[in-house]
Parts: C-alpha cells; sequence; structure tokens
C-alpha cells in the first residue's frame, strides 16, 4: 500500500467507537498509513490507551457520543491536543437482534441513541469547528439500512437514518466545502471468540459461499480502505453517498443456492 502514503498527511481525524478489534481496527490501521494524526474515542480510558498504543502519535479521547456534554468535551480536548480537525469517522454503533415488538423503550432508546443521534451529535460538534475543505465526515452504516433479516428492525431503522442524515449533511455543509459519505459494511467478524466456535465457523463460511457473490471474508481492513478513500482529495467531488462493502451481498437476488437451482433447473428444460 505504499501509494497511499501521505494521502492523508496533515490530516486529523476522530475515530468514535475506535477502540473495537472489528471494524474500528480496520479504520485505524487504514487512516494510520496514509499517515493521518489519529485521535481514537472510546467508553474507557483502558481502552483508548491501548488502541493509542498501537498507533503512534494518536491522541485519546474518552467519552460516550450519546450524551452532549460528552461530545462537547471530547471535540474540545481534541481540538485542544492536535488543533482542528478536518476528518471525522463516526465508527461508533451498538447492535441489537430482538424482533421490533419485544424491544423495550430503554433498548430502543440505546440503540438510536448512540448509532443515529449519536451520529448527529459528533457531526454537529465536529462541523462547528471545522475549518473547510478539505474536511469530510464518513458515517458508518450497514447494509441493513437497505434490507435486513427477523430481529433487526430496530438496528435497521437507525441505520436508514444514518444514510438519510450522510445526505442531509452534505447538502448542508457542502457550500462550505466539507463533504459527507458513508459505508455500509457487510458481514464483518468482529469476535475473535467467534473463531473458537464450529457453529460459528461454519455460518461464517456458508454466508461467504452462498450469500456473497465474492467468496471472501470482509476484513476490518477492506472498510478501513474505503474510509480512507472518502476521506482523501481523491473522492474530493463524491459527497452524500453510500459505498457498500459487501462482496455484493445486496447486488444478488437470490442466494447461491437457489441461484443454482435455477440455472440447473434451465439446463434441464434447453
Amino acid at each position: 500500500m505504499n501509494g497511499v502514503a501521505g494521502t492523508l498527511a496533515g490530516r486529523a481525524v476522530l475515530i468514535t467507537g475506535a477502540t473495537g478489534a472489528g471494524i474500528a481496527s480496520g479504520i485505524c490501521r487504514a487512516l494510520a498509513d496514509a499517515g493521518a494524526r489519529l485521535v481514537v474515542n472510546g467508553l474507557t480510558g483502558d481502552d483508548v490507551a491501548a488502541t493509542v498504543a498501537r498507533h503512534p502519535g494518536a491522541v485519546g479521547v474518552v467519552g460516550d457520543v450519546s450524551r452532549p456534554d460528552d461530545v462537547e468535551r471530547v471535540v474540545e480536548e481534541a481540538t485542544a491536543q492536535v488543533g482542528p480537525l478536518t476528518g471525522l469517522v463516526n465508527n461508533a454503533g451498538v447492535g441489537l437482534s430482538t424482533p421490533f415488538d419485544e424491544v423495550d423503550e430503554a433498548q430502543f432508546d440505546h440503540v438510536v441513541g448512540i448509532d443515529l443521534r449519536g451520529v448527529w451529535l459528533v457531526s454537529r460538534a465536529f462541523a462547528r469547528q471545522c475549518p473547510g475543505p478539505p474536511g469530510a465526515i464518513v458515517n458508518v452504516s450497514s447494509v441493513h439500512a437497505r434490507s435486513t433479516i427477523s430481529g433487526f428492525g430496530i438496528y435497521a431503522g437507525a441505520k436508514a437514518g444514518v444514510e438519510g442524515f450522510t445526505r442531509g449533511c452534505a447538502v448542508d455543509l457542502g457550500p462550505r466545502g466539507v463533504r459527507c459519505n458513508a459505508i455500509a459494511p457487510g458481514y464483518v467478524p468482529v469476535d475473535p471468540a467467534l473463531a473458537d466456535r464450529a457453529h460459528a465457523v461454519e455460518w461464517i463460511d456458508r454466508h461467504t459461499r452462498d450469500e456473497q457473490p465474492l467468496h471472501r471474508l470482509i476484513e476490518p481492513i477492506d472498510c478501513g480502505w474505503a474510509v480512507r478513500f472518502l476521506l482523501s482529495e481523491e473522492s474530493r467531488c463524491i459527497t452524500g453517498q453510500v459505498l457498500t462493502v459487501d462482496a455484493g451481498l445486496t447486488a444478488r437476488l437470490y442466494d447461491g443456492e437457489t441461484t443454482a437451482r435455477t440455472h440447473a433447473d434451465r439446463a434441464g428444460r434447453s
């Protein structure tokens, strides 16, 4: 990846929810490789410190993106340490797998408060201090924003909101030379412990083989590379868009098994 060295040199980028082992790790790695100054956010000091230690030159800020006071402090502390922020990655998020009619108000508020309200709060604070070009925001959505499965209605609704907000944000900030886009990842393994569970390995293999036209596992760095592109000047005329990183999952109407059966039926009739 030598060709991307320096792509984000001189850019200070805040990454929320940056301490995870999944997508967050790929984003941090890709941006650091491109020369960005990372400002990593997380909920605990220990997690933030561990992430900072993996990326020389990075700084850390602890805070909860769903709390307005925390968000304002996070951005103030970040700018005090690195100067004006010119990049923001709204990665912090939580999931929920419960049928919508079994979800209580507290669960709803928790998911929407982080996955959607948090994106707005941090984007607002970022926009108020961003000096202008080459400012850019990248929000992390999900394939669930457009097509989902049983039990993910609340999560899907929040992520659909993120994509709508991304477009509105792009329209509002465009005249100031600040762009806003999103990525929508497919299934990216985020829990290393899953590798020890035979049924999880079987599910991942089946999903990759039967559901994705590209039969390869989506890794965190794949999402990181997409984020890096959308923050860089290589995408300077792209705003209000969603870049799907799903190995073709949402492009195909039927899964691999059904598609193969259809082809066999057609061959039998010919």
